[in-house]
């Protein structure tokens, strides 16, 4: 018996831990960049009208890179997942939970908005809907998204021009 809880354990923790694979929510880390689904898109956050950097190696590990994951402070979200998931719809609420921050109408990453204060969402240059959740915001291939937290409004809001290749 006691064998058998040995093996269970050793098992665990060698699919679980052993390679570095970990898991958030439905966004694995792996132990090399995934590159059969791979594309790009971009995030901004505003806050008192000023642009904040998303920081570098969100997501990158010593030992993996999570599906979703930043290079630099560039704001580029790079989306590159095993082919099983190239028809998976990933969200910004998945990267926020790969960078473990929280992410509602009323906060973003370590900011709380006060009560004078409203979370605009932008998808390519489009302002969406009072209310739009903005943890269900799809992460799709060059599209840029903008949190902005008002008050100023900064309009237009920026946009982000791709290097070529990217």
């Amino acid at each position: 018996m006691l064998l058998l809880v040995v093996i269970a354990v050793v098992y665990a923790i060698v699919t679980n831990q052993g390679s570095g694979a970990r898991k958030v929510a439905n966004v694995s880390c792996e132990s090399g960049e995934q590159l059969a689904t791979h594309y790009h898109a971009h995030l901004s956050i505003l806050y008192e009208g000023n642009e904040l950097n998303l920081p570098a190696n969100i997501g990158i590990q010593s030992n993996c890179f999570y599906w979703l994951h930043t290079h630099d402070t560039t704001g580029v979200i790079h989306i590159e997942a095993p082919k099983a998931e190239a028809n998976h719809t990933f969200t910004l609420g998945d990267f926020f939970n790969v960078m473990n921050k929280p992410l509602s109408k009323t906060q973003v990453a370590d900011i709380t908005l006060t009560g004078d204060q409203k979370l605009l969402v932008f998808i390519d240059g489009k302002v969406q809907p009072d209310g739009t959740d903005p943890r269900k915001v799809p992460l799709k291939a060059h599209e840029q998204i903008v949190l902005e937290i008002t008050p100023p409004t900064v309009d237009p809001p920026p946009s982000y021009t791709w290097p070529s290749g990217l």
